[in-house]
């Protein structure tokens, strides 16, 4: 059997966050709105109501990519790194389902993307440093505030929009079921401070996605 060098391990390792950086594939599950027809009375402002709730939902769902791959380079076993890794897939599929509607809107993403991804890998690996069970305890917290806010997204909606409204709930149903992924799979109660600080560094992000 080869024994590898420290120099081999570190390019084997390199490689692998490389494939998980830039190769993490959707599930290319069908589009929730795709049998839906577009309201004929949106009113501009309504579209440009609902094109900025999407691209707060788009910045999510780049953040939970960058948090999902964070999670699995670190990750201490192959279970977990395999779990992790099949809900970055979905997540994708709400990122692209989240890009088809604001292209549909004739909208546009957020501009600060590439900070939310980089900066959700740093924190998807620093709460899986020292184990696995701290790692499912942020994913069943941010996937319980994640379903929460879609919710409220949900109850913003113009009445007329039914696109919006099946992605939306589709993407609500599928958090939902990470966090209890998550909370079988023996995920460690995280502090109530701990709690606060994910809720509000979440609120910075939706808050300037908002608006560009």
């Amino acid at each position: 059997m080869k024994k590898y060098s420290d120099i081999d391990k570190l390019l084997i390792k390199s490689n692998d966050i490389l494939d998980m950086l830039f190769n993490i594939k959707s599930l290319g599950r069908p589009y929730p709105a795709d049998k839906i027809e577009e309201s004929e009375s949106m009113t501009k402002y309504n579209r440009k109501l609902v094109n900025n709730l999407m691209r707060v939902n788009h910045a999510g769902e780049v953040s939970a990519q960058g948090l999902y791959i964070g999670h699995a380079i670190l990750a201490k076993t192959k279970d977990q790194k395999e779990m992790m890794l099949r809900m970055a897939s979905e997540e994708k599929d709400h990122l692209e389902w989240c890009e088809k509607r604001i292209k549909e809107l004739k909208g546009n993403t957020s501009i600060f993307n590439p900070v939310w991804f980089s900066g959700s890998i740093a924190i998807g690996m620093l709460s899986s440093i020292s184990n696995d069970k701290n790692a499912l305890g942020f994913i069943e917290e941010t996937e319980k505030q994640v379903a929460e806010h879609l919710e409220s997204h949900i109850k913003k909606l113009p009445k007329d929009d039914k696109k919006t409204y099946s992605i939306l709930k589709k993407m609500k149903s599928d958090e939902e079921h990470h966090g209890e992924t998550a909370h079988v799979n023996g995920a460690t109660e995280l502090s109530g401070n701990l709690k606060k600080i994910m809720e509000t560094t979440a609120n910075v992000m939706k808050f300037v996605s908002y608006k560009i």
